[in-house]
């Protein structure tokens, strides 16, 4: 169920096309295996760096698309979609049917919660926690992620409260 384009490069240790972590609750609370009968497409001119998992769809396929870039030990979970030209980058977890847009960058130790859309030409900053969609064009940092200027405005106003409590006491 793994079809590869031309000019992919695939680097050692990678698994593409295992399943993905699907379980559903039963009446009693018991974990159940949910069937991955999808597939995965990468599409032409596509690498993938040492150590990354991606997972087959559970009905559709995950999609890798043209010229995109997965860098080592990320993960891709069942039924995503990495648009054209993306960059996925050191450690970072993509959830479960996420559509990550055309040339968007997410950095290093990110994880980007099941079902999201990230919009075209996205910046996602490393260690960023993102919990909601982006409309296109975003640039985004911290846990939970928000636009980079409310990020750091939020930083400087903890550094100065942080001094402040340190000259009172």
């Amino acid at each position: 169920g793994v079809r590869i384009g031309s000019n992919v490069i695939i680097h050692a240790g990678c698994v593409i096309g295992s399943d993905g972590f699907g379980f559903e609750r039963d009446e009693a609370g018991r974990l159940h295996k949910f069937p991955h009968l999808g597939g995965v497409i990468i599409e032409d001119d596509v690498e993938i760096q040492s150590l990354t998992h991606v997972d087959r769809g559970t009905l559709g396929s995950t999609i890798i698309r043209r010229g995109a870039k997965i860098d080592n030990s990320c993960h891709i979970a069942h039924n995503a979609d990495v648009g054209e030209d993306a960059a996925v980058v050191a450690h970072a977890m993509l959830g479960g049917s996420i559509a990550i847009g055309d040339r968007t960058w997410v950095g290093p130790s990110s994880a980007l919660r099941d079902g999201l859309t990230i919009g075209e030409d996205s910046f996602v900053a490393m260690g960023s926690l993102v919990m909601r969609d982006l409309p296109p064009g975003s640039r985004v940092m911290g846990s939970p992620a928000r636009p980079i200027e409310q990020q750091l405005a939020i930083l400087r106003k903890l550094k100065e409260l942080a001094t402040e409590d340190h000259v009172d006491s």
